[in-house]
């Protein structure tokens, strides 16, 4: 895939995934895709890994009834070959509460046509270790109004 056409698909897709949109943040998935959400060291992936358009959505569902999309930004696209890979700023809020965290991700992609036929997206895990333990911490009425800052 040309790399200015998947720079559109994703702009539309992190677009679609920052408004909330979940129908159509799907619609741009295979009906047979396969996904990974990689889990941070000694930690487990909210999402996981899997098979299927409606499994990944059953499972961004989830995620979305936990946290809020603050803000979901394409930062790079570069296609090398069959692949595709993005690098995405993101900005979530915890809906049990007031944790919030802000930082980039990078996504690995295959196309087929116009559809995503595979999906892996990998975190700066320290950042999201912190922010998860956090959040966990609060919901239990542990620690107080707080903003997670990558670095820190």
């Amino acid at each position: 895939m040309l790399e200015r056409h998947a720079r559109l698909i994703l702009g539309d897709v992190y677009a679609s995934w920052e408004g909330g949109d979940l129908l159509s943040t799907l619609s741009y998935f295979a009906a047979s895709t396969i996904f990974a959400v990689h889990a941070v060291p000694a930690g487990a992936s909210l999402i996981g890994a899997g098979c299927g358009r409606d499994d990944l959505g059953d499972r961004l569902d989830m995620f979305l009834r936990r946290f809020e999309v603050r803000e979901f930004r394409l930062l790079q696209v570069v296609s090398k070959g069959l692949w595709t890979q993005s690098r995405a700023y993101f900005h979530y809020r915890h809906r049990n509460g007031s944790m919030e965290v802000d930082g980039t991700m990078r996504h690995r992609w295959r196309f087929i046509g116009d559809e995503i036929a595979h999906f892996e997206l990998f975190h700066d895990w320290q950042c999201m270790r912190a922010f998860y333990a956090m959040a966990a911490m609060e919901a239990a009425g542990r620690v107080g109004r707080s903003h997670v800052v990558p670095g820190t």
